[in-house]
């Protein structure tokens, strides 16, 4: 179907307005909203951001900003590396959310590199704010440990012994250890009795390295269980790098059965939801909520399971699990001291990520009961309404059919804008991948200046949103893959798969440990030693909402 324009322009405004990194932190630590925007793709951010920054790449902007800033009038102050190799990204990212309605956006001056020449860290990897309160929760609380050896050798004394993993379903499906069943970390307060209704049975739990399980394993203390509960140091990582190997989960379909069915299970749940902090609303209070979103941005969660959500949800909820809320608060809250209303039924998972957000920092938490509301008051995800427009011009759609014919005669060259990840996977014969922010006019005529162009990406959004920067330096016939690799997939037709032809390095996205390392052992080491090493990379980040350990030279 047809995209149209949205008002504004891609020319940037003459008053180009910026600002320092002390003025970003200074507003955060105020209490103030602020939204800092790495626009840099995911690959260069992970190699070193500012920790408060949410990865937004150019190449995603339009498909991911109403979810990362909802309230257009938020103030957003976008950066990019700040050494000029960006082809001034960060302005281009500004002008672009101008054009989308944004009015207060300002851009770093500098960026990264003006970033940490005033004295703060760059951060390696993703989700760092959040990893980074993991370990500060390890080291304030210090939730029991053992080893993989000493799990192996409990588990041969006392069969009864129940190991947890907590990550999402699909994580568990890929690795867990042999003897793990799964349930996601904001689920445990409402199965944890039926799964172990004997006080005496020992709990532990784990996630792929560390955060998660020692979010998961404080959560059970701080509540009262009665039962012991230890860590696993380190995860499926630990229990690899001990010798052992990983199996596909297999206890996902037990955990979904407790874990929908289930009320929040004895006194230890109810304490916690009491103890979180969330004020609950009614609908009154929810309405004054939304009448409030012009002003004060808010985020609408549901925390449920994936499944409870397609049945039936509030229709301003996003759905965000609440261990994995807790986990990647930088790729859910952009926007920094907003408010927040979760949705959940009986409150227990409301309650954990509730918990552990204020703890992060986050002043302003409520949370709607569900339980209550009738079908009529919620949709489903069938029901959900399509995606926004795209701030495009009206796009020239060819269908699969028609663009096979085409590359069939030579009389169409085709890119795709996909990730690198998704591109080797599968995508069309000969078709050249490319990164939507670093297309130049030279990447064109190396493709012939004249030819006629075929864009497409894993489901068209991105290289419709590509085809008005191209058509800005390319002569030829711009046309559109309709439905992208999908629509391309669904016709029938074959994909290819590999990095046949690569126009751009693949440094776009950041890939797992478990994606081509040469060395995985050192991989999964690297990675725990970086997480481990994370306090005290912070130790100059003055504006925390929380201490560190004072043994990492915080001063605090």
């Amino acid at each position: 179907m047809p995209i149209a324009r949205t008002s504004g322009s891609s020319i940037w405004q003459p008053a180009l307005r910026t600002v320092k990194a002390r003025d970003v932190t200074t507003r955060y630590r105020d209490g103030c909203e602020i939204s800092l925007l790495d626009v840099r793709e995911q690959w260069s951010y992970s190699r070193g951001h500012a920790l408060l920054a949410s990865s937004c790449p150019f190449s995603s902007l339009e498909l991911m900003i109403e979810d990362l800033v909802p309230r257009k009038s938020a103030p957003i102050v976008v950066m990019d590396d700040g050494a000029g190799t960006g082809n001034n990204l960060a302005v281009r990212a500004a002008a672009r959310l101008s054009g989308l309605g944004y009015d207060n956006v300002s851009v770093l001056a500098g960026g990264a590199s003006v970033w940490a020449a005033a004295g703060f860290a760059l951060f390696a990897g993703v989700h760092a704010f959040s990893k980074l309160f993991g370990e500060v929760v390890e080291h304030d609380d210090a939730p029991p440990t053992l080893t993989a050896d000493q799990l192996a050798e409990d588990l041969t004394q006392n069969a009864e012994n129940i190991v947890i993993d907590v990550r999402p379903p699909e994580e568990f499906q890929r690795a867990s250890l042999p003897c793990s069943i799964n349930i996601p970390a904001g689920e445990l307060l409402r199965s944890l009795q039926t799964i172990a209704p004997d006080a005496n049975t020992p709990i532990v739990v784990h996630c792929g390295g560390r955060t998660r399980g020692i979010i998961a394993a404080q959560t059970l203390i701080a509540a009262g269980v009665p039962n012991p509960v230890l860590l696993l140091e380190n995860g499926t990582i630990g229990w690899r790098l001990s010798g052992r190997d990983t199996v596909a989960g297999v206890g996902s379909l037990r955990r979904i059965a407790i874990a929908q069915t289930a009320p929040v299970n004895g006194q230890s749940g109810s304490n916690f939801v009491a103890a979180s902090g969330a004020r609950e609303i009614d609908s009154t209070g929810l309405a004054d909520t939304i009448a409030q979103t012009p002003t004060r941005t808010t985020y609408f969660l549901d925390v449920r399971s994936r499944a409870e959500f397609d049945r039936g949800h509030h229709p301003r909820a996003r759905h965000v699990p609440a261990g994995q809320l807790v986990q990647e608060t930088d790729q859910f809250l952009a926007t920094r001291n907003a408010r927040l209303v979760l949705f959940d039924d009986a409150g227990d998972r409301a309650a954990f990520a509730a918990y552990w957000l204020r703890r992060m920092g986050w002043p302003d938490i409520t949370w709607f009961s569900l339980a209550d509301c009738t079908p009529t008051m919620l949709v489903t995800s069938v029901d959900d309404e399509p995606a926004p427009a795209l701030p495009i011009d009206r796009v020239d759609l060819v269908t699969p059919a028609a663009a096979k014919t085409m590359l069939g005669l030579g009389d169409a060259v085709i890119i795709d804008l996909s990730s690198s990840l998704a591109y080797e996977k599968g995508h069309v014969p000969g078709a050249h991948f490319a990164i939507r922010a670093q297309i130049r006019a030279e990447t064109m005529t190396r493709l012939g200046s004249q030819s006629d162009l075929i864009l497409t990406s894993e489901d068209g959004a991105r290289a419709a949103l590509a085809s008005a920067d191209i058509s800005e330096i390319h002569a030829g016939r711009i046309r559109v893959l309709e439905g992208g690799n999908q629509g391309w997939r669904a016709t029938g037709f074959a994909l290819e798969t590999g990095p046949t032809s690569m126009l751009h390095s693949p440094r776009d996205v950041r890939r797992s440990i478990y994606e081509g390392s040469s060395d995985l052992s050192a991989a999964m080491q690297g990675y725990i030693d970086w997480e481990e090493a994370l306090v005290e990379t912070a130790k100059g980040e003055d504006y925390l909402p929380f201490d560190l350990p004072k043994a990492c030279g915080s001063g605090q």
